[in-house]
């Protein structure tokens, strides 16, 4: 055996195996039973008792198509085209839970901490029970869904950047400057 073999076939020997990766850390305030650890439950919705997250996605600012009335005969539906911070979260439940279920829970959540309805009904082209609630600033989206699993919800939060309101016009008594008549 040439020497060169020899000698790779003895460091083959005496290399040790890479350890193990270690699972990234979750996010502060994840809790268990999240299919991705830097998942976090909405600050709006909470996740019900046998749910899971199943996705999520948060950005500094964005944008979301928010669904404000009802489908109309042509197909289509008020909208409301909210800019700021966005949080969407989508949770699986348990088969037992409906979909009705899940948008009356929702809906209960958010009249209590003083949302008000813009929308609820049926979300999209889909049918499928949702609602759209505002409370200042902040807009929440929440729409059942099926899924294989089960059923489940997709909570869509966005705190909306502040909208500048334009001058008032100063009453003549308190405007500077030349008077002039005509």
């Amino acid at each position: 055996m040439p020497a060169f073999l020899a000698v790779l076939a003895l460091a083959a020997q005496t290399t040790t195996p890479p350890p193990p990766a270690s699972p990234e850390a979750p996010a502060p305030g994840a809790r268990p039973g999240h299919a991705n650890a830097r998942c976090r439950d909405s600050a709006t919705v909470p996740r019900f008792a046998g749910c899971t997250i199943r996705e999520c996605l948060e950005r500094d600012y964005d944008e979301a198509e928010l669904q404000a009335g009802p489908v109309d005969a042509s197909g289509d539906f008020p909208r409301r085209l909210v800019e700021g911070q966005l949080s969407v979260v989508t949770y699986v439940c348990p088969a037992a839970a409906t979909l009705e279920d899940i948008a009356r829970r929702a809906q209960a959540v958010l009249r209590r901490a003083g949302f008000a309805l813009v929308y609820s009904g049926e979300m999209y082209h889909n049918q499928l029970p949702g609602l759209t609630a505002r409370k200042g600033r902040q807009w929440v989206q929440v729409v059942s869904e099926p899924f294989d699993e089960g059923t489940g919800y997709t909570v869509t939060s966005v705190r909306a950047v502040a909208v500048e309101t334009p001058p008032r016009p100063r009453p003549a008594s308190q405007r500077r400057g030349r008077k002039t008549t005509d």
